[in-house]
């Protein structure tokens, strides 16, 4: 379908006195359009910290991020992509807004606003029309129609998750960045979770998704191994067998001493 991402010898820096430390050290990825990318790694390893630099979220000291335009892009006013090294603030603020769905851990949910107000707030935001009708059919398919009405302190901790992934894909965003959305949710929570992003990826959704979850991580086609800021190797996964997926990359992270 065409590269959607490309990262380049990605690094981002901070200093302890006059220690230098890399968080994300020269980091190379492309990532495909309608690809399920997991990204892995020990506590501590930058895979959160590559997250935000993927969101345009924190700045890199070197490298590059670029979103290749395409028929999504366009259809959003921003035909030719966006390179994050040459964007203000402002403007990767507002690509953010138009092409890029986030979900952390926390489901960060206005308490305030109903399920149906929270997940409609992107839309109002871009001032898009008939999101109505758009989000009564994202409730009604996953499982939450009868949940609307209700605030998020009304809700399970999975509820909670699905409200948030379907604010995050309302506005339809050709990239889904997803940081340990299963990191406080219980096993049944959790499968929950994952059929809604299996669901998505399987209908043209690109998702990338940070997990230290081994059985959420092989659902994906791709798991990135990220060891102290680089990647440290990557596997490609079949989807259509899923034993076979969650065997192969045990014996790859045992290898990398996981």
């Amino acid at each position: 379908m065409g590269k959607l991402l490309e990262v380049k010898n990605l690094t981002k820096k901070y200093y302890v006195g006059k220690t230098e430390n890399r968080v994300v050290d020269h980091v190379s990825m492309d990532v495909d359009r309608g690809e399920f990318v997991a990204v892995m790694g020990a506590s501590g390893s930058g895979k959160t910290s590559l997250m935000h630099l993927l969101a345009g979220i924190d700045d890199f000291d070197e490298g590059s991020v670029k979103y290749i335009g395409g028929t999504d892009m366009t259809e959003k006013g921003t035909a030719g992509g966006a390179d994050f090294g040459n964007m203000s603030g402002k403007a990767k603020s507002l690509f953010r807004r138009r092409n890029i769905g986030i979900v952390f851990q926390q489901q960060c949910l206005i308490p305030d606003l109903t399920v149906y107000e929270n997940i409609m707030l992107p839309m109002m935001l871009l001032r898009r029309p008939a999101g109505k009708d758009t989000v009564l059919k994202l409730c009604g398919r996953f499982g939450l129609k009868e949940h609307i009405r209700k605030y998020p302190s009304q809700l399970s901790g999975g509820q909670q998750q699905r409200a948030a992934i379907l604010r995050s894909v309302v506005n339809q965003p050709p990239i889904l960045l997803c940081d340990e959305p299963t990191g406080s949710l219980n096993s049944a929570q959790t499968k929950l979770v994952m059929d809604l992003l299996d669901e998505l990826n399987r209908n043209g959704q690109t998702i990338i998704l940070v997990t230290h979850d081994m059985k959420v991580a092989a659902r994906g086609q791709r798991v990135v191994y990220i060891e102290d800021g680089h990647v440290g190797g990557e596997i490609r996964l079949s989807r259509e067998e899923p034993e076979e997926a969650e065997q192969k990359l045990m014996d790859f992270l045992k290898e990398r001493g996981w």
